[in-house]
C-alpha cells in the first residue's frame, strides 16, 4: 500500500509539474532595450468566387459498324 501511495504521489507532482511548465500565451523575451506588446487582430474573412474545372476535357472516340447493301448491275460488252 505504501508503494502505491507512493507511485500516485509522485504522478500526481509530475502531472503539476508538466501542466506548470507548458508555454504560456505570451510572446517571447523582447531584445534588450525594446519593448513589445500582444496585439490582438481580428480574424480577416474575404468572399472570393472562382472558376473550378470540375472534369478535364476529354476525347470520345466513337466506332460506327459498316454498312452492307446487295445492288444488281448490268455490264454491256
Amino acid at each position: 500500500m505504501r508503494r502505491m501511495n507512493l507511485i500516485l504521489a509522485a504522478s500526481l507532482t509530475f502531472g503539476a509539474v508538466a501542466a506548470i511548465a507548458q508555454p504560456g500565451d505570451t510572446p517571447p523575451n523582447a531584445q534588450p532595450g525594446k519593448c513589445y506588446a500582444k496585439c490582438m487582430i481580428p480574424d480577416q474573412y474575404e468572399t472570393v468566387t472562382e472558376t473550378v474545372e470540375t472534369k478535364p476535357a476529354s476525347v470520345r472516340y466513337e466506332t460506327v459498324p459498316a454498312q452492307y447493301t446487295t445492288q444488281t448491275e448490268q455490264v454491256t460488252g
